[in-house]
Parts: structure tokens; C-alpha cells; sequence
């Protein structure tokens, strides 16, 4: 029996990846364990092994981006059976699973779902649709709480839904929140036996339809209350593209070939000649918003709606401190590396933020969390955005061991190699701007934490003497972004004052 390759979940929040390139060829004799394919989330580049062994029919392209759990390829056990699948493109169905024959049959339970390690119940906040809804896979149908953030439920099974638990009711984690039925009689029977069946088998997907020709295309998708048939992905297309899916031809229901059709004939059709002066030809270029630019998208816009953000600012004499990393350069041999900036300020936040717990935690809207010791996320720009690895223990560690790590930290994130977890368990951010022309600014908080400390660039400026006279002085922007639901402006003004006084003293950080 052959077996279904499907794009992996790599990380909590991953919901699709890219086929960077298959590691075999089609056809090829593949083992357990094998590398078949690299791929990327909104993080990382990522190799995926075989689960199993057999011969390797690729269904899914290099550059393709798959929502996680679709088919990328399938494993025959032997010749014939690759040969069958090759001839027909695609694998055979699945035998579905054995299905009660009572009234349950055709019946999915829909679980509480888990968001997150450490989730073990959910609140329901608010169902999107109603009691009996038919409803489709992708759909989000309901709106959750867990003990961090609030969370978009998408369906996963498509048909009629029926709802056991109320909005405002938290039920643990794989309990059942509702029913989905596959057909509208299976739905009556369910909600007329009073209860829904206690386990019912979910249905074996599938297997997709060759896409229709574009001249034989009709469409029956849409029913007679408007509801229009469609498959996620050619959904998630649609809406991206400003697309009516009742406009898209079809066979059935609309599939993500019917949109890709349909915008290429969109882009084909003669423009409407108007009277009208030659106008420059213009060159657009469309820039898919996915991986981590989605994500942090995302995460900035949560963060903004989510909290209570307000930032400080003072302008501190930086003089000493770049004179203490020059002696500190001019020793790089014996202490066996370079110090830069970033490291001491690192070190620095090393020793503040112990000091100051409110502004060393994570706060999920209802409980605040602090921390014995500092777990700095150290903002890193790469092509793909801004990443945040963790720089475990900073309170604990020397300035040789923040250089080494934070070297090691930024180069994976530049490359896309971080660890699942290396983002993960930030109690506080650093972001140094000061590589850049940047003086000043506000960053975003990075969720669930209270507080993101940043540095600007030094820039020379007279300033008074001890001695009454004006001299130029080495001077930069301290701004800390806090998130006022936990941190007051006097707060704020303690943290910035100790700031202020180890970057005047700096040879009192390593005390």
C-alpha cells in the first residue's frame, strides 16, 4: 500500500511551507529515514526524512508553498504500484477508516484544540457561525483563548456543524467543542438523537480531482443561499487576489488550478481601449507576503492592538563606554575575541533587568509572569526581517560568552538555521540601532513581554564640562518601549537611570 507524503509541521506557528528542493529524484528507491526534500517555514530552511520506504512519485514542485498536512508526494511499495500512480498522476485513495454503522456514521468530532506547550484548556470567546452552519475546510469558525493569546480557530472538516460548547465555557484540551456532519440528513439524525456520538471516525480525504479544461468549465459551486464550494487553498488564493469565488468557473467546487485559470485568463483579456494620452508604462512587481515577513506581520499588528505601549527616551553621555570597548579591543588577544558594544550593552541589560522584575517578564492579559533570571532576545535584521533568538541566562554570563553566543545566535538567524525553540522564552528584548542612522525610536513590544530596551547611534555634541566649558561629547538615545498595563512612567524612569549610570560607568558592569 503506498503512502502519503505530507508538508511536516515544523514549529507551533507554521501554516505552510516552501519545497526549496527535492534531495531525490522522481522514480527514485528511497529508505526510512532518507532526506527527500528541504523545505522553508516562516523561520528556518528545514530537511525532511522519509517515515517510510518505497519508490518516490512527487506531487508538489520546487518553489511550491503547501498548507501544512496537504500531499507533496507519495511512496509506492513497489514498481507496479509506482507505475500505476505515475500513469494516473496521483496515488490511490486511502481505504477509509471504519465508520460506526449507527447514527454517528459520517460524523467528526472537533476537539479543543492545543495552542502552544503549555496549553492544557481553552476559553471558547465567540463562535463565527451558527448551529447548523455547513461550514468548509479552512473556514475559521470559531475564536479561543488560551492562557497567552486569543486564536482563530480553521476548521478542518467540512459539512454541517452542530455546537456542544457555549462561548465563555473553557474546556480542556481534545475535549469536544462540536460535530461536523457530512451531509445535512447525518445532521438531523445527530441533533435528533440528542447528543452527539461519543466517537466517530474521521473521513479518509479524498483523493483530488484532475483539474477541468478551461473551455468545458461550468460553475456549480455556488448552492442556492450563496454558499460557494471551494477547497482552502483556492479560497485563500481568492481572497488574496480580490477574487469572487462565485466567478470562478468550475467543475464541482472551485480548486486552487480553477483561480490560477481563472487570473491567467483575467490577465489575458484585451484591455478596454479608451481615449486617452499614452500614459509611462509602469512595472509592478507583486511580492507574496509569506514565511516570516507574514508572521512578524502578524505578531507586530497583535502586539500593537493587544497592549498598553507607551516609550521613554533620555540621551546619555556615551563617551566612557566607547572608550572602555576600545581598551577592551585593544585586549581582544588575551580575552580570545572582540568586543563590541552590543555585547556590553547585552551585559548591561544582564545586570539591569535583575534589578527591575516588572520590566524582566511576560504578561498574558491576565497574569504576569517574572523571571529569576534574564532570557534577552537580541534583535537580528536579516533579508527575511527582524528575527529575536534567545540569549539564554544573560545575567550569568561573561562579555567573552555574550560575544560568542550572540555571534553564533545572529549568524544562524541569518542563515535560517536557528533552532525550533531559539525564539522562544524572551523575557525582555535588546534592539542596538546603532550600525544605523538612527537616532532615536519606538519599538514594538515583541509579545508576551513588557518591555523592549533600544540604543541609538552615538553621534558627537557639545555638552558641559565639569569645568564650566563646552566640550564634544559622544552622546546617544536610550528608548525603552513598556507596556503601561504593567509598567508606570516612574518605573520606566528607574530602569533609564540605571541605564544611564552604567553607560557612564562602565567598568562598574563587570563589578
Amino acid at each position: 500500500m503506498s503512502m502519503e507524503i505530507v508538508m511536516p509541521k515544523a514549529g507551533l506557528t507554521m501554516v505552510e511551507g516552501t519545497i526549496i528542493e527535492w534531495k531525490v529524484k522522481e522514480g527514485a528507491k528511497v529508505n526510512k529515514g532518507d532526506v527527500l526534500m528541504e523545505y522553508e517555514n516562516e523561520k528556518n530552511t528545514i530537511e525532511a526524512n522519509s517515515l517510510g520506504s518505497g519508490i518516490l512519485h512527487i506531487t508538489a514542485k520546487e518553489g511550491e508553498t503547501i498548507p501544512i498536512g496537504e500531499k507533496i508526494g507519495v511512496l509506492a511499495e513497489d514498481q507496479a504500484e509506482y507505475d500505476a500512480i505515475a500513469k494516473g498522476g496521483d496515488a490511490p485513495a486511502a481505504a477509509a477508516p471504519s465508520a460506526p454503522a449507527a447514527a454517528g456514521e459520517g460524523v467528526t468530532m472537533i476537539p479543543m484544540p492545543k495552542a502552544g506547550l503549555t496549553m492544557v484548556e481553552g476559553t471558547i470567546i465567540e463562535w463565527k457561525v451558527k448551529e447548523g452552519d455547513e461550514v468548509k475546510k479552512g473556514d475559521a469558525v470559531m475564536e479561543y483563548e488560551n492562557e497567552k493569546n486569543t486564536i482563530e480557530y480553521e476548521i478542518i472538516h467540512g459539512g454541517f456543524i452542530h455546537i456542544v460548547a457555549k462561548e465563555g465555557e473553557t474546556v480542556p484540551i481534545s475535549e469536544p467543542i462540536a460535530y461536523v456532519a457530512e451531509t445535512k440528513a447525518q445532521y438531523d439524525a445527530m441533533v435528533a438523537s440528542g447528543a452527539a456520538p461519543a466517537a466517530a471516525a474521521a473521513p479518509a480525504a479524498a483523493a483530488p480531482a484532475a483539474a477541468p479544461a478551461a473551455s468545458a468549465a461550468v460553475s456549480p459551486a455556488s448552492s442556492a443561499n450563496g454558499f460557494v464550494r471551494a477547497s482552502g487553498l483556492a479560497r485563500k488564493m481568492a481572497k488574496e487576489a480580490g477574487v469572487d469565488l462565485a466567478a470562478i468557473p468550475c467543475a464541482g467546487r472551485v480548486k486552487a488550478a480553477d483561480v490560477e485559470a481563472y487570473l491567467a485568463s483575467r490577465a489575458a483579456a484585451p484591455a478596454a481601449v479608451v481615449s486617452a494620452a499614452p500614459a509611462a508604462e509602469d512595472a509592478v512587481t507583486e511580492i507574496p507576503w509569506t514565511g516570516v515577513k507574514k508572521t512578524i506581520a502578524r505578531n507586530m499588528l497583535q502586539s500593537m492592538q493587544t497592549t498598553a505601549q507607551t516609550t521613554c527616551m533620555c540621551d546619555v553621555d556615551a563617551t566612557e563606554l566607547l572608550a572602555y570597548r576600545q581598551k577592551l579591543v585593544e585586549q581582544q588577544e588575551k580575552l580570545g575575541c572582540k568586543i563590541s558594544v552590543n555585547d556590553i550593552l547585552c551585559k548591561l541589560l544582564g545586570r539591569v533587568l535583575k534589578d527591575h522584575p516588572l520590566a524582566n517578564a511576560t504578561f498574558d492579559g491576565k497574569t504576569l509572569y517574572t523571571h529569576a533570571h534574564v532570557q534577552l532576545s537580541v534583535a537580528v535584521a536579516t533579508d527575511n526581517g527582524l528575527m529575536v533568538p534567545v540569549l539564554r541566562n544573560a545575567d550569568l554570563k561573561t562579555l567573552s560568552e555574550i560575544h560568542h553566543e550572540v555571534k553564533a545566535l545572529a549568524q544562524q538567524a541569518k542563515d535560517k538555521t536557528l533552532a525550533p525553540d531559539a525564539q522562544s522564552g524572551g523575557t525582555c528584548t535588546i534592539t542596538n540601532v546603532g550600525m544605523f542612522p538612527i537616532d532615536r525610536a519606538t519599538p514594538v513590544l515583541n509579545l508576551p513581554q513588557t518591555c523592549i530596551i533600544g540604543f541609538g547611534r552615538p553621534t558627537l555634541q557639545p555638552s558641559a564640562m565639569p569645568d564650566g566649558t563646552v566640550g564634544l561629547r559622544q552622546k546617544m538615545t536610550v528608548f525603552a518601549t513598556i507596556d503601561h498595563q504593567v509598567i508606570d512612567g516612574q518605573e520606566c524612569g528607574r530602569i533609564l537611570k540605571d541605564i544611564e549610570y552604567y553607560i557612564l560607568h562602565p567598568e562598574t558592569i563587570l563589578v
